[in-house]
């Protein structure tokens, strides 16, 4: 035999859901606008929050050359270019590699082992040209490879580099805890003896 359905709980069930919806209808007064408001506070403190600062350092371009890690300070890097051929030129210092084109501008190559009393091995191929901008003169130097950039904090450099025979007379600016040495582009591209004078015969 079938039991009697309970139409009585079923009807008590039915009239606790309705309770409950007209609850969730009447919304107290001004409770929207509240929880409204407080939603705008919070995206408006989000807003405000101070965006990270940049990592704090120099960001630089790392190269090796003569088996030695260096790198210049990335805002006098006007380009990174695959190695070109170079004209030799007579009668300039040893440290002036050669000439090439870039852009329709002659660049003199300067060569860092010579510049610094490097071993003058070979240069490893395929080698890369760096081209150093200043506000008056611009001319590349000789790369083996190139490492990339990456950023060297100012308290991390120090300035023991025993391969520089004068530190005190050098381009070097510091090094950092991997003993890669950053040289001082500014220094280099503001020296005279650097400077080739393109009509030179």
């Amino acid at each position: 035999m079938t039991a009697a359905f309970d139409w009585e709980a079923l009807s008590r069930r039915l009239e606790a859901a309705a309770a409950g919806l007209d609850a969730l209808d009447r919304i107290e007064p001004g409770a929207r606008e509240r929880v409204l408001a407080a939603r705008a506070a919070a995206l408006a403190a989000a807003g405000a929050a101070p965006c990270a600062a940049p990592p704090a350092g120099i960001e630089v371009l790392a190269f090796r050359c003569g088996g030695e890690r260096y790198a210049f300070d990335a805002a006098w890097v006007a380009r990174v270019l695959p190695a070109l051929p170079l004209t030799t030129l007579p009668g300039v210092p040893d440290v002036i590699a050669g000439i090439t084109m870039w852009e329709g501008e002659v660049l003199a190559v300067v060569d860092l082992r010579v510049l610094l009393a490097l071993p003058l091995t070979e240069l490893a191929d395929p080698g890369a040209l760096i081209v150093l901008r200043g506000e008056e003169s611009r001319f590349a130097v000789l790369a083996e490879a190139i490492d990339g950039t990456r950023r060297f904090p100012h308290d991390c450099l120090g300035h023991d580099l025993p391969m520089l025979a004068d530190p005190d007379a050098s381009y070097l600016l510091g090094v950092a805890p991997d003993r890669t040495a950053l040289l001082d582009a500014r220094r280099l591209l503001a020296d005279s003896t650097l400077i080739v004078n393109t009509d030179h015969q």
